[in-house]
């Protein structure tokens, strides 16, 4: 059942894109916090993160290729999955999410993408594809789970969910401590499984547009407030939305890896 999509999910959005381009690819990535002020280590913040990446090619009537691998991050952002409810990737991997797995909810969204044949990447014979996401956390990351089916949406620039076949799968995305501008930060990361990336043989799924709005969850540890994510630190008025893609490798060509960043308000 897992056809038609990528995913992700992931870290990103609010008043401000950036865009950098390699081959054919064009990326952006853009992300806000739903909370107020810097934080610091000894001050945590607890905050919300709306998530939002972008990828499209150079001619604009053409999807672009399709990518493997996505890390997303924020410059002094941490998350706490250990403090949270949590649920296993294998729950979460079925054809319906198990009500056990309710409060393991942390975020949801929308991921956008395009299907079509591997030797034609023109829009005009590609397929809309555009899934329901919600987000679990998995006690070391998140589960980016997806859902959607006919009907299809009636063009590219829709946001209705729908897909050409039922699919109803998630992908498993893990927290990996990094820097970011300098402060500390928590990328999350995910690979897109080959059945995902190639539903059906000669068949190539790009993704298109990913929009994750993750939610405040706080909590006390500790005479401490901690939040599933935390502002740590800022510099400046700004801190930057950074992320990393890199695309599959194909016959003629290796994987390429490509790094956008964004300023955004701190």
């Amino acid at each position: 059942m897992r056809k038609l999509s990528i995913a992700v999910l992931a870290l990103a959005a609010a008043a401000a894109v950036a865009s950098v381009a390699v081959a054919a690819n064009v990326y952006t990535v853009s992300g806000s916090t739903s909370a107020s002020g810097k934080g610091s280590k000894t001050k945590p913040i607890p905050t919300g993160v709306k998530l939002v990446f972008q990828v499209s090619e150079t001619d604009l009537t053409k999807r672009g290729t399709v990518v493997e691998k996505y890390a997303i991050g924020t410059e002094g952002l941490v998350t706490n999955p250990k403090y949270f409810p949590k649920c296993a990737f294998s729950d979460l991997d079925n054809p319906s999410v198990p009500a056990k797995c309710a409060d393991a909810q942390v975020g949801k969204g929308i991921v956008k993408n395009a299907a079509g044949p591997s030797t034609d990447q023109r829009l005009a014979v590609s397929s809309p594809c555009n899934l329901a996401v919600r987000l679990y956390n998995t006690g070391s990351g998140m589960a980016i789970r997806l859902d959607g089916g006919p009907p299809i949406p009636p063009s590219m620039e829709s946001d209705q969910i729908g897909c050409a076949l039922p699919l109803h799968t998630a992908i498993n995305g893990k927290f990996v401590k990094t820097k970011i501008g300098g402060l500390t930060a928590r990328d999350f990361a995910f690979t897109v499984p080959q059945n995902l990336k190639h539903p059906l043989t000669g068949t190539d799924n790009s993704i298109r547009t990913s929009v994750s709005n993750i939610m405040l969850k706080k909590k006390k540890v500790d005479g401490k407030k901690r939040g599933f994510y935390e502002k740590v630190g800022c510099k400046g008025s700004t801190r930057l939305v950074r992320a990393t893609f890199t695309t599959e490798a194909t016959a003629t060509q290796p994987p390429q890896k490509v790094t956008a960043t964004k300023a955004v308000k701190c």
